[in-house]
């Protein structure tokens, strides 16, 4: 999977953009917490790594489960998280 990286306050602008509704501090917020969410190595229930931009939205889900969509090429996630193949795995309490 390769998506187009975006740092979180350039997705915010964007995303601003199209929801003009929406406030910056709020959307901002929920990125933070889907990255974070994706650096302790959530997956969503497929196994799939979370897809970050989507998941801050809908819930902790991968990019196919949320979209339907295989192909990401033209789509944003957040820079941090865009090596999909080598994403953290959540690690078992022993």
């Amino acid at each position: 999977m390769i998506f187009a990286p975006i740092q979180i306050q350039d997705y915010v602008k964007l995303h601003l953009k199209s929801n003009p509704g929406d406030k910056a501090k709020e959307v901002t917020a929920q990125l933070q917490s889907a990255l974070s969410a994706y650096k302790l190595g959530r997956r969503c229930q497929c196994g799939a790594p979370i897809w970050v931009i989507g998941a801050s939205q809908v819930g902790l889900m991968c990019f196919t489960c949320i979209t339907g969509e295989a192909d990401p090429s033209s789509d944003y996630e957040i820079a941090e998280a865009c090596d999909k193949l080598n994403a953290p795995l959540r690690r078992k309490a022993l």
